[in-house]
This record gives structure tokens, sequence and C-alpha cells, in this order.
């Protein structure tokens, strides 16, 4: 099992990033989150590169969403992978959002039994 993590910057993409775990088959947990820049931009520290970040900024709202998802098959996994960043074209447009995985080496409270777990565990 894996978990994928997605700040996405540009909110208005998140319905889209949610079809997409839709139609793989897997479920999906979004928070709103805040940023770094968010912070700085709050505590009127004057750094450049945030300057450009004031205008994403609408007010006491956060201006990005954590997405999280727990996904049992790799395969899965890379079609999730390949359609967010296709999606969010992150090569060409930086500053959309930012992925990371991670293994899952234990689940509860989930669908997943305690045997899928250490079956997961001994590879």
């Amino acid at each position: 099992m894996y978990a994928l993590f997605l700040i996405l910057n540009d909110i208005h993409k998140l319905d889209d990033i949610h079809n997409i775990f839709y139609d793989i088959g897997v479920g999906a947990t979004t928070i709103d989150s805040v940023g770094m820049g968010k912070v700085l931009i709050e505590h009127d520290i004057d750094i450049p590169i945030f300057s450009s970040i004031r205008k994403l900024v609408d007010g006491n709202k956060p201006y990005n969403k954590l997405i999280i998802s727990v996904i049992r098959e790799e395969a899965k996994l890379r079609k999730a992978v390949d359609m967010i960043n296709e999606e969010l074209d992150h090569i060409h447009k930086p500053g959309v959002g930012f992925m990371f995985v991670l293994p899952v080496l234990e689940c509860y409270g989930s669908k997943h039994t305690g045997a899928e777990i250490k079956e997961f565990k001994k590879r």
C-alpha cells in the first residue's frame, strides 16, 4: 500500500483531481492547508519571492489543499501519479502543486484486513 500526498496550490483544479481518483477507483481525503508563504505574508516579512503569493491569498482562507489517498495497488498508484502530473503539468507550470508518495506499512480502520497488511510487509 502507498500513501499519495498532493499539496494543491491551484485550487481551481480540485474537482479535476477528485475526478481522477474517482475514475481510478480509489478514495481521497482533502484538507484545507496553509503553507509557509501565507505565514510569512501574515507576519509582513518582505521576501521578494513571496510578493507574488499575495495575489493567491484570499483573506483568511487557505490558498492550498492537501489531498491524501491510500492506494493498495501499485498499478493504480502509477495511474494516479501519471494522470495528476498530466492534469497539473508540473514541468511547465511550477507552483501548481507538490506531490510525493510514501509506503504504508500498517493501515487500520479501513476495509483492508490484517492479513493483507502482513503480506505487504513481507515484500
